[in-house]
């Protein structure tokens, strides 16, 4: 991967990407004029990602001409461990009273009702698959 300044614009760089395929011999590059971030705009990149990393119900991101403003909503429940639970169940084959109660407190008796897992972002999607086939 290589940067470069970009010749068109003086707030902006060009990003090259060059994949090398050990199976077929192709080599591929990628090249993207990509503008310079500003100190806030990497601030609400990072916090947009937040959202992905951890299983939050939502949030809202407000940006004003000095401020930036982010609200987190949190799942009532903890989701994670609830799927832990589930899981142990179908591995078990039991239950115990303890861990029924916690599905029960939360509405979700039957574990068909545990969302699943979040899947990853398009981007990760992207990058794997180029691992994958480039090596």
């Amino acid at each position: 991967m290589s940067y470069r300044k970009s010749e068109k614009s003086d707030d902006a760089y060009r990003k090259e990407e060059r994949w090398n395929c050990d199976r077929c011999h192709t080599a591929k590059t990628i090249t993207k004029e990509v503008p310079i971030p500003t100190e806030k705009a990497m601030l609400v990149k990072l916090l947009m990602s937040l959202c992905e990393k951890y299983e939050l119900k939502g949030t809202t991101i407000t940006v004003g001409l000095g401020e930036v403003r982010a609200v987190f909503r949190f799942p009532e429940h903890d989701l994670p461990k609830l799927r832990a639970i589930a899981e142990n169940w179908s591995d078990r084959g039991y239950i115990t009273a303890k861990d029924l109660l916690k599905l029960e407190k939360a509405g979700m008796r039957d574990v068909a009702k545990i969302p699943p897992k979040w899947a990853p972002s398009k981007r990760e999607l992207k990058a794997e698959a180029m691992r994958n086939h480039f090596g």
